[in-house]
C-alpha cells in the first residue's frame, strides 16, 4: 500500500501547503496531484476532509532519508557520523568535521534540514488537529484520525529533544513564520505536556495490530511508545528531573552516568515500556536477512513502522546510493560510498555471525555494470538497504526504511527486563531470538549485562539510526575489538578509534541549526557549539 499524494494549500492568515494523501491499492505508486486552493474561509467541514487531514501530518516522515546540501550527504550520515562506528573517505559528506570535533550549526545542512523537517512534520500535525473537530465525523472516527496525528507529532518532538534538548515548543498551528521565534522550551516537559500524552492518547484510539500501509495502529503507537518510556528512564531526562529549573542544555553540565538509572521515575518508566513490550511480544516473527532489503516484503515480516517510498521518481527511498562503494561502476545510479560503517565496527562481528556473512548484512563484491564477467571487489559496505532493481537499473529505489522492527523491540525487551531485575528466563528471551536468527549460541540470562545488550543492538541494528539514541539515553558507547565488542565505556571520556578527541559532555546533545540561530533571536546554542546568538 503507498500514498498517493494530493497537494491542498490552506490559509489561516498566509497560505500554508499541506501534503494530503489518499491511499491506492497496493500496486499503485506514489503519485502528486495539485489541486485547487482553499481558504480558511472555505469549507472543510464535509466528511471527506477528514482523512486527508489525517494523512497530511505523514508528510515528512519522507524526509527521513534526505539530503543535507552536497553530494552523497544524507540526513541518515548525520546520526551515524558522530557515533565512532561510521568512515567515509568521500569528502562531500564531510566527516572528517566530526572525527576532528569541528561540527558546527552550520555544517552544510546536516542540522538545517533535520530541524525544518521536523517542524514541518509538527506543524502540519498541529493544523490537522485544529482542523479535525470541525469536520462532520463519527466520534469514533475522528479519535482514530485525532490518534494517528498525535502520535506523529510525538515522533517528530521524540526526534527532536533526543538530538538538541530543549526545543521550541509549538502545540498550535502558525499565522505567520514570526510566531515561531520562542525560546526553548524544556526537555522535560515537551516529554511530559507532548510527546507521552499524545502517544498515551492515540494508544486507545487508533485501529489495533499491525500497519500494513504505513498508517499509524497500535502496535506503531506502542513501539514508539516504548522507545519512549524506555529513554526517559534514562539520559538526558532523568538528570534533568534532578533539578527542572535548571539551564542544562544551555550549561553542558551534565554529569549523571549510573545506568539503569535507580531514583526518580526511571522504574516506573520502566514498568510501561514493559507493558507495552510484552503487548508487542510473539505477535511477529524474525525472517531472513533478505526481508531487509527485499521491497516485496515492505510492511510484512518484521516490519513494525516504515516510511513508505516507491520507485517513482520523486518518492524514492534515498539511502540505497550513499550505501554503495564510492564509484565502482556497479550501479547506474550514484555511487556516493558516504554511509558506511567503519572497518573497526565490521571487524567486531565474530566470524560465526551470520549477519557478517557476504550478502547478509553487508557484501565486498559486485559485478560491473557494463561486463557481467568483471568482478569488482571492496570493503564491506551495507547490504541491508541493496535493493537489486534498483542498483541495476536507473530506478530509484522502493525499499521502505524501518523505524521500528521486530528485533529492535526483543532487545528492548530484553533491556527493559534486565534493567528491572526480571528472571533470568524473562531477560534472555529477546536478546536470545535475535542472537538465534543470527547463529549465535543463546546467552544465560543470569549473566547478560548492557554490554551484551548494546553490543547486540551494534550488530542486529547497525545502521537503522539507533546508536546514537542508545549512546546519549545510557551514556555509554560500545569498545569495538577483533570478532567482538571488547567492552562499553563511559560516554563522557570516550574517545572513538579514529576520532582525535574524546567526547565531552558537549557532545550529549547536537547545535542547534545556524539557520534557527540567524531566524529566531530569542533561542540559545547548546553548551559549547557555535554559532551562538549575536543579539
Amino acid at each position: 500500500m503507498k500514498y498517493n499524494n494530493n497537494y491542498i494549500v490552506i490559509k489561516p492568515v498566509i497560505f500554508l501547503l499541506v501534503c494530503f494523501f489518499t491511499l491506492s491499492s497496493c500496486e499503485e505508486f506514489l503519485e502528486e496531484v495539485p489541486t485547487n486552493q482553499l481558504t480558511a474561509q472555505g469549507d472543510l467541514t464535509a466528511r471527506e476532509f477528514g482523512e486527508p487531514l489525517a494523512i497530511g501530518a505523514y508528510r515528512m516522515l519522507s524526509s527521513w532519508t534526505g539530503g543535507a546540501r552536497d553530494w552523497g550527504n544524507i540526513l541518515p550520515n548525520t546520526l551515524e557520523f558522530p557515533t565512532g562506528g561510521a568512515f567515509t573517505s568521500e569528502p562531500h559528506a564531510q566527516f572528517d568535521k566530526y572525527a576532528t570535533n569541528q561540527v558546527t550549526g552550520n555544517l552544510l545542512d546536516n542540522f538545517n534540514n533535520q530541524w525544518s523537517n521536523w517542524y514541518a512534520g509538527v506543524q502540519d500535525a498541529n493544523l490537522a488537529l485544529d482542523l479535525l473537530p470541525s469536520v462532520d465525523l463519527p466520534q469514533a472516527l475522528l479519535a482514530q484520525y485525532q490518534g494517528e496525528v498525535r502520535a506523529l507529532r510525538a515522533f517528530y518532538y521524540f526526534n527532536i529533544v533526543r538530538y538538541w534538548g530543549d526545543a521550541v515548543m509549538i502545540t498550535a498551528p502558525l499565522d505567520n513564520v514570526n510566531e515561531a521565534a520562542l525560546p526553548r522550551t524544556s526537555l522535560k516537559q515537551i516529554y511530559d505536556d507532548v510527546i507521552i500524552p499524545d502517544l498515551e492518547f492515540a494508544l486507545n484510539a487508533v485501529p489495533a495490530g499491525k500497519s500494513s500501509n504505513g498508517r499509524v495502529t497500535q502496535d506503531v503507537v506502542r513501539a514508539i511508545l516504548a522507545d519512549v518510556y524506555l529513554t526517559v528512564s534514562g539520559y538526558p531526562y532523568q538528570e534533568v528531573e534532578t533539578d527542572p529549573s535548571k539551564d542544562w542544555c544551555g550549561e553542558g553540565s551534565w554529569a549523571m552516568q549510573e545506568y539503569p538509572v535507580s531514583g526518580g521515575s526511571a522504574k516506573a518508566f520502566l514498568q510501561k515500556a514493559k507493558t507495552q513490550l510484552d503487548a508487542l511480544y510473539g505477535n511477529y516473527a524474525l525472517g531472513t536477512y533478505d526481508d531487509l532489503h527485499d521491497p516485496a516484503m515492505n510492511n510484512n515480516g518484521e516490519a513494525i513502522f516504515q516510511v513508505q517510498y516507491s520507485t517513482q521518481p520523486g518518492y524514492n527511498n534515498g539511502i540505497l546510493q550513499p550505501s554503495l562503494p564510492l564509484l565502482t561502476k556497479i550501479s547506474k545510479s550514484d555511487e556516493n560510498g558516504s554511509f558506511v560503517p567503519a572497518q573497526h565496527y565490521y571487524d567486531s562481528y565474530g566470524s560465526n555471525d551470520k549477519r557478517a556473512k557476504e550478502r547478509a548484512m553487508f557484501f565486498t563484491w559486485d559485478t560491473n555494470i557494463d561486463d557481467e564477467s568483471d568482478t569488482i571487489r571492496f570493503p564491506p559496505h551495507l547490504f541491508k538497504y541493496y535493493d537489486a532493481a534498483a542498483v541495476k537499473s536507473v530506478n530509484g529505489s522502493g525499499l521502505n526504511w524501518s523505524h521500528y522492527r521486530y528485533a529492535d523491540i526483543l532487545l528492548m525487551l530484553t533491556e527493559v527486563n534486565w534493567a528491572l531485575g526480571e528472571s533470568p528466563a524473562e531477560i534472555e528471551k529477546g536478546i536470545n531470538e535475535v542472537r538465534l536468527r543470527a547463529g549465535l549460541a543463546p546467552l544465560n540470562g543470569a549473566s547478560i549485562t548492557l554490554k551484551e545488550i548494546l553490543s547486540e543492538r551494534a550488530w542486529e541494528l547497525v545502521f537503522e539510526n539507533k546508536m546514537l539514541w542508545d549512546q546519549r539515553r545510557t551514556r555509554r558507547c560500545i569498545v569495538y575489538g577483533d570478532e567482538e565488542i571488547s567492552s562499553i565505556a563511559n560516554f563522557v571520556g570516550h574517545q572513538p578509534q579514529i576520532f582525535n578527541f574524546a567526547f565531552t559532555p558537549q557532545h550529549l546533545l547536537s547545535p542547534i541549526p545556524g539557520d534557527e540561530m540567524n531566524n529566531n533571536g530569542k533561542i540559545q546554542q547548546n553548551f559549547g557549539y557555535l554559532p551562538t546568538q549575536t543579539n
